[in-house]
C-alpha cells in the first residue's frame, strides 16, 4: 500500500507538471483542436487558433491531467483493458510516454514490460501534434499511418517524434535484425517489448515495420492496373492494358513478379499482342547492400515474332541514394538468355538460341509529394555471344493518389531488340520488324495490402 501510495503522489506532481504545461500552451497561443478532432488533437486543446485564450482553471486542468495520469497508472505493467476517455487520451499516452522515456534512461531489464496509456496506435508529430489510428508499416523512411479522422497518412520517419503502439508489429533494423511485440519509439530510442523480454535499439538502426506478428498473410501486397485507348471514326482502334504485380515482403527478402499483358486492333485486325513477365528477388544483407539470387523476363510478343524469351540471372546489387524522398538502386550479375521465335523460315542461325548476357539494371523512385510517386527504371541485358541480341527495357510510371486504395497512372514502357528477328510474313514487300516500340498507358490502378 505504500508503494501504491508513493506512486499516486509521483502521479498528482506530474499531473501538476502537465497543468503548468497545459497553461503556458493557452497563454501561448494553442493549435486548433478541430484539426485533428477531438480524439486527434494536439497536448494543447484548451484554445482555438488565432481565437484568444479560452476560459480555463487550472485547477480543473490539474484535475483533468491527474485523471489521464492515474488512468496510465492503473495498466502499469501492460496494455489497458479498455481505450482512454478521448478527453484524457492525450493525456494519457503522454504520461506513459514519459514515464517508460524516464525508466529506459534509468536502466531497465528484459524483463521490463511497457506501459500504455490507450489501446491505439499514435504518434506525435514534430509539429507537436498527436494522431490517432493504426501503423500499416513503414518502408524506405515513411510511415502508413491510418486514421480515422484523417485517413492514411504517409509520415517521414523524421517527421515523429514519438510513436506508441500496443499492438503487435515487427521491427526490423540494421542487418536484418527484428523484433516482434509492443512497441514505443522515442527520439533516440526503439523499447519492443517481445515474448522472450524487452529489447532496446537505437532508433537510428530501425529499417522498416510490419503490421502484425510473423503471419504470412502480412508479408502480401498486391496491386492490379487497367488502361484503355478508344478511337471511332476514320479508324477503329482498342488498346487495352493489363498490370498485375504481387509482392512478398519480410525483414530479411523481398520478392516482386508481374504480369504485363497489352492487346490491340484497328478495324478489327490485331496488331498488337505482347505479354511480359517479370520476377526479382532479393535477399538484404544490410541497409546498402544485397543480393538478388533470381531476377528477369519471360516475354512473348507475336508482332516482333517472338514465341517465348527468357532472360534469367542472378547478381547482387546496392542502394545508391536511400533517403525519405529519393531511392535510387543498381544491380548486375550474370544471366542465360533463351530466345525461340514464331517462324524461324527467315531466321539465319539457330532457333532456339542461346546466349549468355550481362544484365545492368538501375531502379530510381522519387516521392514527389505525399500522394504523387515517379519511378524510373532501365534494363539493359547485354549479350556477350551475339551482341545482336541485346535487349533494354525502359519504363517510368507516374502515380497520384486517388484515395488509400485507388491511384491514377501514367506510365511509359519502352522496349528495343538490338537486331530484331525477320518479320514472320514470307512477303518480301512486308516492313522490316522496328528496333523499337513504346506505349503510354494512362489507367487506375487498385493497391491491396
Amino acid at each position: 500500500m505504500n508503494e501504491i501510495s508513493g506512486l499516486k503522489r509521483c502521479a498528482f506532481v506530474l499531473a501538476i507538471a502537465v497543468a503548468a504545461q497545459h497553461s503556458f500552451a493557452t497563454s501561448a497561443g494553442a493549435q486548433d483542436p478541430d484539426k485533428v478532432g477531438a480524439e486527434e488533437k494536439d497536448l494543447r486543446p484548451e484554445q482555438s487558433r488565432g481565437s484568444g485564450p479560452a476560459p480555463t482553471s487550472a485547477d480543473t486542468d490539474a484535475e483533468k491531467a491527474a485523471e489521464a495520469i492515474d488512468f496510465a497508472t492503473t495498466a502499469r505493467g501492460g496494455v489497458p483493458s479498455q481505450a482512454a476517455p478521448s478527453d484524457a487520451a492525450v493525456d494519457a499516452v503522454q504520461a506513459s510516454m514519459t514515464r517508460a522515456a524516464e525508466e529506459i534512461e534509468a536502466g531497465v531489464t528484459e524483463a521490463y514490460q511497457l506501459t500504455f496509456g490507450d489501446t491505439f496506435d499514435w504518434v506525435q508529430l514534430a509539429s507537436g501534434e498527436w494522431i490517432k489510428g493504426e501503423i500499416k508499416r513503414m518502408r524506405d523512411d515513411v510511415l502508413e499511418f491510418d486514421s480515422d479522422k484523417l485517413d492514411m497518412q504517409l509520415i517521414d520517419l523524421a517527421d515523429v517524434i514519438r510513436l506508441h503502439s500496443p499492438n503487435v508489429n515487427t521491427y526490423v533494423f540494421d542487418n536484418r535484425i527484428s523484433a516482434t511485440g509492443l512497441a514505443v519509439i522515442t527520439p533516440d530510442k526503439v523499447v519492443v517489448q517481445t515474448e522472450e523480454g524487452t529489447r532496446i535499439f537505437d532508433r537510428s538502426e530501425l529499417e522498416g515495420i510490419v503490421e502484425g506478428g510473423e503471419r504470412e498473410k502480412d508479408w502480401w501486397s498486391m496491386s492490379l492496373r487497367f488502361g484503355l485507348t478508344l478511337n471511332r471514326g476514320n479508324t477503329d482502334q482498342l488498346t487495352y492494358d493489363i498490370l498485375f504485380k504481387v509482392r512478398r515482403e519480410d525483414d530479411m527478402t523481398r520478392m516482386d513478379l508481374s504480369y504485363n499483358g497489352t492487346f490491340g486492333r484497328t478495324d478489327g485486325v490485331q496488331n498488337v499482342q505482347r505479354h511480359l513477365g517479370e520476377f526479382d528477388f532479393k535477399v538484404f544483407l544490410s541497409k546498402r547492400w544485397f543480393v538478388t539470387p533470381a531476377f528477369g523476363q519471360l516475354l512473348n510478343d507475336r508482332f516482333q515474332n517472338i514465341k517465348f524469351r527468357a532472360t534469367p540471372a542472378a547478381g547482387a546489387g546496392i542502394h545508391i541514394i536511400d533517403t525519405p524522398n529519393v531511392k535510387w538502386d543498381f544491380q548486375t550479375g550474370l544471366g542465360y538468355q533463351y530466345l525461340k521465335y514464331l517462324d524461324a523460315s527467315q531466321v539465319t542461325g539457330d532457333d532456339p538460341q542461346h546466349d549468355v548476357f550481362v544484365p545492368l539494371y538501375t531502379y530510381a523512385d522519387f516521392d514527389i509529394t505525399d500522394d504523387i510517386d515517379l519511378t524510373l527504371s532501365w534494363l539493359t541485358n547485354l549479350v556477350v555471344t551475339e551482341v545482336g541480341n541485346t535487349n533494354h527495357t525502359g519504363k517510368a510510371d507516374l502515380s497520384i493518389e486517388l484515395t488509400s486504395v485507388v491511384d491514377f497512372n501514367v506510365a511509359f514502357l519502352f522496349l528495343r531488340t538490338e537486331q530484331p528477328a525477320p518479320p514472320p510474313d514470307p512477303d518480301p514487300a512486308a516492313p522490316p520488324i522496328e528496333k523499337n516500340d513504346y506505349q503510354l498507358v494512362v489507367g487506375v490502378s487498385l493497391e491491396l495490402g
